[in-house]
């Protein structure tokens, strides 16, 4: 097997560019609930015999322009994004600012956890030591968990986003806009990004030959 030793494999590394993935959000999923109505309109007067469709008001065909208008404003606000994966250090880099950052909240979380958890004890009438003290460590360290997480979500997102560039406070006000269905889309962009190798398929005609690869020297 021949070697190619023209290869500059410096140059390669420094040519490299991280994955990326492609989705697409909507800022008006209000208008679904619109479009909800009218299908579900639509599809009763469907059902109504034609003999009895001179009292109502049609077979609803005439509600299918509102609701093609609907799905172009909600086309309209879509908003397309490029994520990228971030790798293990700036992923742990994340991780150390937020419990650095937001140490004060997650402690006063832990807390009123502490608190909520005796009460919870008592009213169970849990009164063994051992018992209180794992119910009062396990949901202290749900509730730390559960505001370092978020914050670590919010960060990690903000970092990866190629296009649009958005801050964290961007991404804060992304969360509560758009809903967990549609973070989901996105998360689920920055996971392919993350541990879905690229995958290539090129036209036959482009295709590299058996004799391109591989090839025995005489």
């Amino acid at each position: 097997m021949t070697e190619n030793t023209d290869f500059d494999l410096d140059a390669w590394l420094d040519g490299a560019k991280r994955t990326e993935r492609a989705v697409t959000v909507y800022g008006r999923g209000d208008l679904l609930a619109v479009i909800d109505k009218l299908e579900a309109e639509q599809r009763t007067m469907a059902s109504i015999p034609e003999a009895d469709r001179a009292m109502s008001d049609g077979d609803g065909s005439h509600l299918q322009g509102q609701i093609d208008a609907l799905y172009l404003q909600l086309d309209a606000s879509k908003l397309e994004m490029r994520v990228t994966f971030l790798d293990d250090e700036e992923q742990a880099t994340i991780r150390k600012e937020v419990k650095t950052d937001l140490k004060s909240e997650a402690d006063a979380a832990a807390k009123g956890a502490a608190i909520e958890a005796r009460e919870r004890c008592a009213r169970n009438e849990i009164k063994v030591p051992a018992e209180v003290n794992q119910v009062v460590r396990r949901m202290t360290a749900d509730a730390e968990n559960k505001v370092i997480e978020r914050e670590v979500s919010i960060r990690t997102l903000s970092a990866c986003l190629v296009d649009p560039v958005m801050s964290p406070d961007q991404v804060r006000k992304l969360y509560k806009v758009i809903g967990d269905s549609q973070l989901a889309v996105i998360t689920a962009a920055y996971t392919r990004a993350s541990i879905e190798a690229p995958e290539v398929q090129l036209p036959k005609s482009l295709a590299p030959s058996p004799s391109d690869d591989g090839a025995m020297s005489s």
